[in-house]
């Protein structure tokens, strides 16, 4: 007989696991979270080949662009790509925008249109009114890629951002029990928007907790809106995880002196992710 426990749990996977069951060409992918970046999972998506992703992320930076520069996306809805290691660019991002290549439709939006559009998916409504941004590239250059627009009706015009609802969304915590329920310790940003938008949810923790140490930490995201869960210790390095690890600036810089040329990143792919060129 299965016990109202059992009933709680949630299915533990590996990395690989997670991206094979949830993750189809074609798919919109949330990866989380602002300040943490989950290069494992990217990677992983890189490794299996997948094609066409939608990738939504608001802090974007290295991680976006090594995805772009692997072939693996066809659209990605984004705050920023840069390198925080500065001061040379994100060079595949780069690349893609310079060379006029549409290849990857590339939706900039502020991180408060990134909520908005993510809480509309969430609440199950088309759009979220947002603050006005005329006079920005976002309407004057069309930086949204047409995820904002106007409306009009009995409260007045308005300015709006289309609902964004993804697939699944890989999100990063520092522990997660057995249900699900998860510890995050960077800044929440738009994550739990995301967790309620998104069609699925894998946290991809750092340690595995028991429920009674997961509620003595205070439980940050209830195991009621996650699919599965995934334990990665690292899973955001070279990024750092507070408590956990520092960021790995030596592992930054040498991926950005890599990817100065597109042969570069091709050896840095083959060296770092084990994908062949």
């Amino acid at each position: 007989m299965t016990r109202p426990a059992d009933r709680l749990r949630r299915p533990t996977l590996t990395l690989a696991e997670a991206v094979t069951r949830y993750v189809a060409d074609g798919d919109c992918v949330y990866l989380g979270n602002f300040g943490a970046q989950l290069f494992s999972v990217g990677h992983e998506l890189i490794r299996q080949r997948r094609r066409r992703l939608h990738a939504v992320v608001a802090s974007g930076g290295l991680l976006l662009d090594q995805l772009i520069g692997a072939g693996t996306l066809a659209a990605a809805t984004f705050g920023h790509c840069w390198s925080p290691v500065g001061p040379d660019p994100a060079w595949n991002f780069r690349r893609l925008v310079e060379s006029g290549d549409r290849s990857v439709a590339l939706r900039e939006v502020s991180l408060g249109m990134l909520n908005a559009a993510l809480t509309a998916a969430a609440w199950r409504v088309p759009f979220m009114p947002v603050p006005s941004t005329s006079g920005t590239g976002y309407t004057a250059s069309g930086w949204s890629g047409g995820l904002l627009g106007t409306t009009d009706g009995d409260f007045g015009p308005a300015t709006v951002v289309r609902a964004v609802t993804p697939d699944v969304a890989f999100v990063h915590a520092d522990l997660v029990d057995e249900r699900g329920n998860a510890v995050i310790r960077t800044p929440l940003g738009e994550v739990p928007a995301a967790c309620q938008a998104a069609r699925r949810v894998v946290v991809v923790a750092e340690a595995a907790a028991s429920v009674e140490q997961v509620r003595a930490a205070g439980a940050t995201l209830p195991g009621l809106l996650v699919t599965a869960v995934v334990v990665a210790p690292g899973a955001v390095h070279p990024d750092g995880a507070p408590g956990r690890y520092p960021r790995d600036v030596a592992a930054y810089q040498a991926y950005v002196a890599a990817a100065r040329t597109s042969d570069g990143f091709a050896r840095w792919l083959a060296d770092e992710v084990a994908v062949s060129r």
